[in-house]
């Protein structure tokens, strides 16, 4: 049960409208990434998040150029495209559900609203969410 409270309030908080506005990656951000052992997107601007849990980034660059670079610059890890989503998971690449949102994962998608709920260009429409999932007590 842990685990899915874990993911929802992942989810959330992620996901939500609110934030701050774009701006490089704060040093606590950039901190747990790089902890976690997660490459920040190259001039990504930084949208949302929290630390301990996770951000969105936005950047102007394609979907496909993103997946593409995320995927050379994390070859171990596996990916899930179902239900028109893609996550990019630390895990075995036959992995269900519980696996794959316990992992560190990014989700690279289209994202029209991006621009005006975070005050960016009208061009940084490629969402890039980095999720970093708290461990079970």
């Amino acid at each position: 049960m842990k685990t899915w409270r874990a993911i929802a309030l992942t989810a959330l908080l992620l996901w939500s409208v609110g934030g701050w506005a774009s701006e490089d990656i704060p040093a606590d951000f950039q901190a747990a990434i790089d902890a976690a052992g997660v490459p920040a997107y190259p001039g990504a601007k930084f949208c949302t998040g929290n630390p301990a849990m996770g951000m969105r980034l936005a950047t102007s660059d394609s979907v496909e150029t993103v997946r593409q670079w995320y995927r050379d610059q994390l070859p171990e890890w596996s990916t899930y495209e179902e239900y028109g989503g893609w996550i990019l998971y630390a895990g075995t690449a036959d992995a269900g559900m519980a696996e794959i949102f316990g992992s560190f994962q990014v989700s690279i998608n289209e994202h029209p609203e991006l621009p005006q709920w975070h005050d960016l260009p009208s061009d940084m429409t490629t969402e890039i969410v980095i999720a970093l999932p708290v461990a079970e007590d």
